[in-house]
């Protein structure tokens, strides 16, 4: 059966991505009285067919990032590929609880069955409908979050693969995942990740997804000029934050043994000892 967490994005891409954009926005404005804060994916490359909707709908250029997640790894049963591409940016908004929808548009159509027993060509990209189940699975169980749902792939349980795939991930696989697990609000039942479709329209077309990508550049960059939300802005705004410096490798060419009160002279040898290694590394 069709999943619950797929969402059909019918008529047009535009029109349906500004609609659905309209009902994030007011989930954002809402956050202030308890609701829930909304972060949008765009799913490299054919994901950024939805831009130009959600920027159109309202949706703020600094609530879209983007994402990878390759439809050969999900072909492969690339697990711990899968999971390395998984954005810290995406998994932080994941553990404060906000709602992180990723947005993609299909290349090659397939016949869906939904619960009701009706059949429909539907354009899934694989990444939304295995990607995006493998990633809440290991979320919501290295996490440790209580409500953990069954994993479905077309109808299909998949939970012993999911179970042997996680027990297969190196240590430092798991770290990279476990690190965000203190950061997850409390009362969280399970990652709030849903994934959103169509038919691409622009499948292959690097120039068109390139011209994409520079025009909510340029929307970033507008509302940098006129200060927007104060993200984005240059010269200035470092100087709100006490005590920070900016950093000028070309200025501060190392680091002498006793410079920091603080520093223990053994860290600081172990230090040079690795200035002087990538020196010599990046004079052969």
């Amino acid at each position: 059966a069709m999943h619950m967490h797929m969402l059909r994005l019918d008529g047009t891409t535009l029109r349906a991505a500004t609609r659905l954009a309209a009902q994030a926005r007011c989930s954002v404005a809402s956050c202030a009285g308890g609701g829930i804060y909304t972060r949008h994916y765009i799913n490299l490359s054919n994901g950024v067919e939805a831009i130009d909707g959600l920027l159109s709908a309202g949706v703020a250029p600094e609530a879209l990032g983007v994402c990878r997640i390759q439809s050969s790894q999900c072909e492969s049963q690339d697990f711990s590929g899968l999971l390395a591409n998984l954005d810290h940016d995406m998994m932080l908004h994941l553990a404060l609880g906000h709602e992180c929808r990723v947005y993609d548009f299909g290349s090659r159509g397939a016949t869906w069955v939904a619960d009701d027993g009706s059949a429909e060509p539907l354009y899934v990209p694989r990444a939304i409908w295995w990607g995006l189940e493998w990633w809440r699975y290991a979320l919501n169980d290295i996490w440790r979050l209580p409500a953990q749902r069954t994993p479905i792939l077309r109808g299909v349980n998949v939970e012993r693969n999911f179970r042997e795939a996680l027990g297969r991930l190196s240590k430092k696989e798991r770290r990279r995942v476990k690190y965000y697990r203190p950061f997850t609000r409390d009362g969280l039942q399970e990652v709030r990740l849903s994934g959103y479709y169509a038919p691409a329209e622009t499948d292959g077309e690097r120039q068109l997804h390139r011209s994409a990508l520079l025009g909510l550049s340029d929307s970033l960059c507008r509302r940098a000029e006129v200060g927007g939300t104060g993200s984005g802005r240059g010269s200035g705004s470092e100087r709100e934050v006490r005590g920070l410096a900016l950093f000028d490798p070309v200025r501060m060419t190392g680091r002498a043994a006793g410079s920091s009160a603080r520093a223990k002279l053994t860290r600081h040898s172990r230090d040079e000892e690795e200035d002087e290694e990538m020196r010599q590394a990046w004079a052969r």
